[in-house]
């Protein structure tokens, strides 16, 4: 549900008293409350941006250097497509088109019999099954073979739900000791300039908790940035909730320092998925390592929320897009 404008307000209250001073005056407040409808108004950023961007702690130069919603919507707009998007948007489609890049089995259930579903399905033992465009996580489940008592029933919810069903990975050793009930990955982001070549911008470490099985930043799961030139993760982790982790609240195991495994091949895989639908030139990917050590995409998102490759150290990234954007946009005058 849309988010209302005293809701809005209620959650900047909360983050002042959490976040900058319990004590708060009214006047304080006020003054806070002020500036925020300014860079709303001026600079087309949201609630969202001023708080975990921690625009009340920031000088101008400072917080223009954020990738707040105004500029997410201005890169959009100068590298994307629109009639490509649903390659992304659409779960079905994107493994379709990615298929080289999946790295595991996977049925859509509207273009399949029952009969291949429930043989798939008996065949894996465990699989997730996804809505054909969740997002941050969400619609995920994992389903066993052996706890589906009535599979008319569960073929019938799936068929409704236009329900995509894949093989369940079974990761890289060295990720599964982060966390072994999710799948953990790296969102890594791309970006294909003028002349073609393919940069990537972020790379981002993402580890699942405890007996959850998404690791999304959005979805109760651990974000770090990576140094895109050495695969070594440079920051600590940040959960939603802005507690920061030098190692893994549960496993133990150090997040700052970590070298990512096939982080070479990482790179050369989501250079070469980004030219498959060159036309859709900012994508975040989302990869991980299966344990033989192939690199797979899970998703890309033409829409990547540049938060996550930004709240870690709490430095914008509009400088590194800036120049690349401006290039964009002389070639298609």
């Amino acid at each position: 549900m849309k988010e209302t404008l005293r809701q809005k307000f209620e959650r900047l209250f909360q983050d002042i008293y959490i976040n900058i001073d319990p004590h708060a005056s009214t006047w304080k407040k006020l003054k806070i409350t002020a500036d925020f409808l300014w860079e709303k108004y001026r600079y087309d950023i949201e609630l969202i941006d001023y708080i975990q961007y921690r625009f009340y702690y920031k000088k101008r130069e400072e917080r223009d250097s954020f990738i707040t919603h105004g500029k997410l919507v201005k890169i959009i707009k100068i590298c994307n497509d629109p009639n490509s998007r649903k390659f992304f948007d659409q779960k079905p489609l994107f493994n379709e088109h990615f298929q080289e890049y999946i790295g595991r089995k996977w049925l859509d259930v509207t273009k399949c019999s029952k009969n291949t579903v429930k043989k798939f399905l008996n065949e894996q033992g465990k699989i997730f099954t996804k809505c054909p465009d969740g997002m941050f996580g969400k619609g995920i489940q994992v389903i066993e073979s052996k706890s589906v008592q009535n599979f008319d029933s569960f073929y019938e919810k799936a068929l409704k739900q236009k329900l995509l069903l894949e093989e369940v990975l079974t990761q890289h050793k060295e990720l599964a000791e982060f966390n072994e009930s999710s799948v953990n990955s790296f969102r890594i982001v791309t970006l294909v300039c003028a002349d073609g070549s393919v940069k990537v911008m972020a790379g981002v470490l993402r580890l699942g908790r405890k007996g959850k099985f998404a690791d999304n930043f959005h979805h109760h799961g651990i974000a770090s940035l990576v140094d895109v030139q050495t695969g070594i993760v440079c920051t600590v982790g940040v959960d939603r909730n802005w507690n920061r982790f030098v190692v893994h609240p549960d496993s133990g195991k150090p997040i700052v320092g970590f070298k990512v495994p096939q982080w070479d091949n990482i790179v050369d895989t989501v250079k070469k998925a980004a030219i498959v639908h060159p036309e859709v030139r900012y994508v975040g990917w989302d990869v991980t390592i299966k344990e033989d050590g192939t690199i797979v995409l899970i998703e890309g998102n033409p829409g990547a929320d540049p938060d996550v490759t930004q709240i870690e150290d709490q430095i914008g990234k509009w400088p590194l897009y800036k120049p690349l954007l401006g290039q964009i946009k002389n070639q298609q005058k």
